[in-house]
């Protein structure tokens, strides 16, 4: 008996090699044994045909086990929440282990807080709100010595303070020589600790509307307001404005500012023609607020310098304590100042201005 390729047996009858129905149980190198009538057994329960020659053409099957196909699984992507996360109060490595998997854009800025050092205290977005694909995280830091940014512009300073942690306020110093932007005071000093914030005077150029080219809206008890060039004091002030009080009255007299300049600034005097012993009561109010209430005598020259920040109406309350109407008080080149950003329009009649700029980086 021997095995042919293709799994056909033949066995030696009479001397003459014939094919058995034994080539099922031949075919199968797995299997356990075969029965004596040529039927397999302990063959695997799946299995496929395939066709066996014989020596006389006829077509036979035989059952091949077969492994069943191995299986792929494919992981779903990682669905992406509705809603930010929150991660305030916690830190950068947690809010990184939630985030980075979902390929999230994070950004970190500092900020000097109370909280431990590392603490996250703001998220952008925030909590609650649609999910982004870039969160900005802010993480509390000790305060560090505060520099001094004095003399720089107002961008470099501020760059300077924010990657330390700081926050910064700017406070308008309006100056018509100085270079706009530039830093000339800051508060706390250099060399400060334990602060949080940090203000600087940057020098803006102002926008100039002066009084003598406003129409008043409102007068009484005054002769006047008269614009134009007037001198008090030895001094000639080119937009000057004379007023004069009646005789024991209270004149007054109103501008409006419509709630567009920060200050107001000029100087009192009495006109050189008034009596050498004269002396007058000038008040100033904002909105019926108080501003400045100075007394002005004769030979003498009074600043004014007052925030009339969101102010609406300005009013001037003059009046002589010594004089007997005979005294015309000046307003010496008075003039509200405001930043270009906050002046839309001119004021009354009269025409802002703004100061010649000097250009610097910002």
């Amino acid at each position: 008996m021997i095995i042919q390729p293709g799994g056909i047996l033949k066995i030696r009858r009479h001397g003459r090699w014939a094919p058995t129905a034994a080539i099922a149980c031949a075919a199968i190198i797995t299997v356990a044994g075969c029965s004596a009538g040529g039927e397999s057994t302990g063959i695997a329960q799946q299995a496929t045909s395939t066709p066996a020659a014989t020596s006389t053409g006829a077509s036979t099957t035989t059952s091949v086990s077969t492994p069943p196909p191995a299986s792929t699984s494919v992981s779903p992507s990682a669905k992406l929440p509705e809603i930010m996360p929150d991660f305030v109060g916690g830190t950068v490595d947690q809010a990184e282990a939630v985030l980075k998997p979902l390929n999230v854009r994070i950004k970190k800025q500092n900020q000097i807080s109370a909280e431990p050092a590392g603490t996250i205290v703001e998220q952008d977005p925030v909590a609650g709100a649609d999910f982004a694909q870039s969160v900005t995280l802010t993480v509390s830091i000790a305060p560090p010595v505060v520099p001094d940014v004095t003399q720089k512009t107002f961008g470099n300073a501020q760059e300077t303070l924010a990657d330390l942690g700081f926050e910064v306020k700017e406070n308008p110093v309006f100056d018509e020589k100085l270079a706009d932007g530039l830093v000339v005071e800051q508060d706390p000093p250099a060399g400060a600790t334990n602060a949080s914030e940090v203000t600087l005077n940057v020098v803006r150029r102002p926008v100039v509307a002066y009084l003598s080219d406003m129409k008043a809206v409102s007068q009484a008890s005054v002769s006047g307001p008269q614009p134009g060039v007037q001198k008090a004091n030895g001094k000639a002030y080119s937009h000057g404005v004379a007023v004069t009080p009646y005789n024991n009255a209270v004149g007054t007299v109103e501008y409006d500012l419509s709630r567009q300049y920060r200050r107001l600034v000029g100087e009192l005097a009495l006109d050189d023609k008034s009596p050498s012993g004269a002396v007058a009561k000038v008040e100033i109010y904002g909105d019926g607020r108080l501003l400045t209430d100075p007394d002005v005598a004769f030979g003498t020259t009074t600043p004014i310098d007052v925030d009339v920040t969101d102010v609406l109406r300005l009013r001037i309350a003059l009046s002589e304590t010594d004089g007997n109407g005979q005294a015309p008080i000046i307003l010496g080149d008075f003039k509200a100042q405001g930043l270009q950003s906050e002046v839309v329009s001119t004021t009354g009649t009269g025409t802002s201005t703004t100061a010649p700029t000097t250009k610097t980086s910002r």
